[in-house]
């Protein structure tokens, strides 16, 4: 019996279109998306105060032209947000929230960048506890800012990372007060970034810390410097979690009040920060030679303050300004 026999013109009709609907439906199941050129870049800080409002931008993807981003911001919207750049009013609450923002283009998968960001409050002993806090304040006149410091063997030594210049700690700004900018080594001494009066340490002004802190006993500047990684850093905590990583070999007794906190460094041209709760590193002004310069730093589980040195254009690092006490003082 044949087929219009069986079904008539008409079922034959259907069966052969839905025959051919079939093959179409394969034929677009194994269409696949192409790759966008570029990636998303975000305009969004690591930091925010807590309640404060902050405008932020997507960018990056090169191709197609019509690409368009979407913005998702855990805990603050339930939706989506199709404008950019957009501005979001973060929660009057110390907490982390997940930022992403989403390019789309039909027929190209999409591009994904993700981010934590972190409400603080930067009242004293709020969201970092642990620091000591000096008496002793000088008060940066090129830009108001307020710099709390101590006095170690003769010589005054801020107890905060200098935030004059450089470039923003991970693009926040509301860490200043407590991490500093970060500068490469020239940057630093062609700027002249200590306030009129301070210095950049020399070799020799961190010998004078090491002297104090060792019992009046001499140090080297080249040297490790036993113990005394653990005397100029501080237990620190941020929105309640422990910055330095718990170790048995340096409990971070901070003895003089110096403060040191695990910013870590980046490299010029790479503002990712490497070694962030683990390491902390400091200049000094004295040049290796004509390329190279010194640097402190404070491993976590190392209770020692090793000296070592790089590229004068390399790396970037935190700044410590010192000056000598006047005698009359």
């Amino acid at each position: 019996m044949s087929l219009i026999q069986k079904f008539g013109w008409f079922a034959l009709a259907v069966l052969l279109f839905a025959g051919i609907a079939s093959c179409k439906e394969e034929e677009e199941e194994t269409v696949t998306s192409a790759s966008m050129t570029g990636s998303v870049v975000m305009d969004v800080p690591y930091y925010v105060l807590k309640g404060e409002t902050v405008t932020m931008e997507a960018s990056g993807i090169e191709y197609p032209d019509d690409a368009y981003y979407k913005w998702h911001v855990s805990g603050v919207y339930v939706d989506s947000l199709d404008t950019n750049p957009i501005t979001i009013h973060f929660p009057d609450s110390l907490a982390s929230f997940t930022v992403s923002a989403v390019a789309y283009s039909p027929g190209y998968y999409i591009s994904v960048n993700t981010r934590q960001v972190t409400t603080i409050d930067t009242t004293w002993n709020t969201s970092f506890t642990g620091l000591h806090k000096s008496r002793e304040v000088f008060c940066d006149e090129r830009d108001g800012r307020a710099y709390r410091y101590v006095t170690v063997g003769g010589l005054d030594w801020f107890t905060q990372n200098l935030a004059y210049g450089g470039i923003r700690y991970r693009a926040s700004q509301a860490t200043a007060p407590y991490f500093g900018n970060l500068y490469s080594w020239e940057m630093a001494m062609e700027e002249d970034v200590c306030p009129e009066g301070w210095r950049i340490p020399t070799n020799e002004d961190w010998e004078s810390l090491a002297a104090a802190l060792n019992g009046g006993v001499p140090l080297p500047f080249v040297g490790r410097w036993p113990g005394l990684g653990a005397k100029v850093s501080a237990d620190v905590y941020l929105n309640g979690t422990r910055m330095w990583p718990y170790s048995p070999d340096n409990l971070h007794t901070n003895d003089c009040g110096w403060n040191a906190m695990p910013l870590g460094y980046c490299f010029v041209g790479d503002h990712d920060i490497v070694g962030l709760n683990e390491y902390g590193c400091w200049w000094s002004a004295t040049e290796k030679d004509a390329t190279h310069a010194y640097y402190r730093y404070v491993w976590y589980d190392d209770p020692d303050f090793p000296m070592s040195y790089t590229g004068k254009s390399d790396m970037m690092a935190s700044v410590r300004c010192v000056r000598t006490r006047p005698q009359s003082w």
